[in-house]
C-alpha cells in the first residue's frame, strides 16, 4: 500500500515503558503502518506485552530473537518491514499526539524528502524540557558545514534515528546498515545517510518524546569507552573506500573524535568519584590513537574550523586539540573537572540545565 509505515522497535527489558509506547502508536490517527517489536533477549514480562498487543492488533508484529546489539535488532527489523517508510521508536519513548504520523507522512511526500526530521521534547524527572527546534540550522545549505557541524554535533538532532521518518528505497539503495556497536550506531548510521547526499525535509512540530532512562545504554559506563568512537570513526572513514575523502567529511569524521573524547571524559570523570587520574589516563588512550592524533592536527588549525557557526565552539575544539596535540593531558583533566562541577558543559547540550535528579 502506498506510504505505507513501518514502525522499528527493538525491545529490552521495557516493561515500565512499553505500554506507554505501543499506546501511543495504536492511537495515531493515520492507518497505514505496520509495527514491528522485536524482543531482544528481554528477561522481564516485555515479551508478553507484545504478544498482547499482536493479539490486540493485526498491524503488530512480534519477533523474538536471542541478544544482540540494538544495531542488530534494528537491521533485523529493516530486513522484515514492508512499509515504503521506515520509523525508528525507543521502547521507553513514546509519541506526544496522533497526529505525528499523518503529518511526518505529508511532510516527506510533499517535499520529496529521503529523510524527514521533527523537533523532539525530552522527558526528565517528570518535567518535559523542549529540545532546541532544527531551525537551528535548517536553514543552511544542506550540503555545507554549518548544517552538517550544528545538525549532528552542536545540536544533534540529526544524529538520532528516532524522530524522523525515512523513504525505505534510500536506505536499500545506499545499503544503510547499523553496525553492532555499544553505543552511537544510530549516529554513525545517519552520518553515513548524510554522506549520501540525503535530501531533508523538516517538520516544525514535536513529533516525539524521549525519555531520561538512567538505566538505558546511554547512561551506561563502559570501560574502555575510546575504542567505540575511535571505531564509529574509522567505519565512517571506510564509507568512503577508495574515493578521495572531501574535506567536510575529513572534518566531520574529526568532529566525532573531538566529541566523542570529550563525551568519554565527562563520563570517566562522573564514573570515578571525580578522579581527575582517570580522565587523564583515558585522554592518554585517545592521544595514541594515529587517527586521532591525526584528527586532532586538523582540528588545531583555526582555518579548518571557519564552517562552524559558533565562535564559542571553535575556541573550544581548536583549544582543545591544541592541547591533545601537545599532550596536555592533566590540562585537560583539570577544564573537563571545571565545566562539570560548574555545570558549564549543561549549557552545551540541547536542553540547557537539567531537573535535579
Amino acid at each position: 500500500m502506498k506510504n505505507t509505515v513501518s514502525i522499528i522497535i527493538p525491545i529490552y527489558n521495557a516493561m515500565p515503558f512499553l505500554p506507554e509506547c505501543l499506546k501511543s502508536i495504536s492511537t495515531q490517527d493515520y492507518d497505514r503502518f505496520e509495527v514491528l517489536l522485536i524482543n531482544n533477549g528481554s528477561t522481564d514480562d516485555s515479551l508478553k506485552v507484545c504478544r498482547e498487543y499482536e493479539e490486540r492488533f493485526d498491524f503488530v508484529h512480534t519477533f523474538n530473537i536471542s541478544s544482540a546489539s540494538i544495531g542488530t535488532a534494528r537491521n533485523f527489523g529493516l530486513s522484515k518491514a514492508k512499509g515504503d517508510l521506515i520509523m525508528f521508536i525507543d521502547a521507553d519513548d513514546f509519541l506526544p499526539g496522533k497526529e505525528v504520523l499523518r503529518l511526518l507522512v505529508k511532510k516527506i511526500v510533499s517535499s520529496d524528502a529521503d529523510i524527514c526530521v521533527g523537533n523532539f521534547c525530552r522527558l526528565w524527572n517528570g518535567k518535559l524540557l523542549h529540545a532546541t527546534s532544527h531551525r537551528a540550522f535548517s536553514k543552511y545549505p544542506q550540503s555545507g558545514m554549518n548544517f552538517l557541524f550544528t545538525g549532528f554535533f552542536s545540536i544533534d538532532v540529526l544524529s538520532y534515528v528516532w524522530a524522523k521518518l525515512y523513504k525505505a528505497d534510500f536506505i536499500k539503495k545506499n545499503g544503510l546498515k547499523f553496525t553492532d556497536s555499544r553505543y552511537a550506531e544510530d549516529k554513525l548510521f545517519n552520518l553515513q545517510a548524510a554522506a549520501c547526499n540525503a535530501r531533508y525535509s523538516f517538520l516544525k512540530y514535536e513529533v516525539y518524546v524521549h525519555r531520561h532512562n538512567p538505566l538505558s545504554i546511554s547512561f551506561t559506563y563502559r570501560h574502555n569507552p575510546h575504542h567505540i568512537w575511535l571505531d564509529i570513526a574509522r567505519h565512517l572513514k571506510d564509507f568512503f573506500k577508495d574515493k578521495p575523502i572531501p574535506m567536510t567529511w575529513q572534518k566531520m569524521i574529526a568532529y566525532t573524535i573531538f566529541f566523542g573524547c570529550f563525551f568519554d571524559s565527562k563520563m570517566e570523570y562522573r564514573h570515578s568519584g571525580k578522579s581527575r587520574k582517570q580522565v587523564k589516563l583515558l585522554l592518554t588512550e585517545y592521544g595514541k590513537d594515529d587517527l586521532s592524533r591525526e584528527s586532532f592536527k586538523l582540528l588545531s588549525d583555526i582555518r579548518n574550523l571557519q564552517g562552524i557557526p559558533s565562535a564559542l565552539y571553535r575556541l573550544f575544539i581548536g583549544g582543545f586539540a591544541w592541547a591533545m596535540r601537545l599532550r596536555l593531558y592533566s590540562v585537560l583533566s583539570f577544564g573537563i573537572k571545571l565545566l562539570i562541577d560548574f555545570k558549564i558543559d549543561e549549557m552545551l547540550s540541547d536542553t540547557g540545565k537539567k531537573p535535579s535528579m
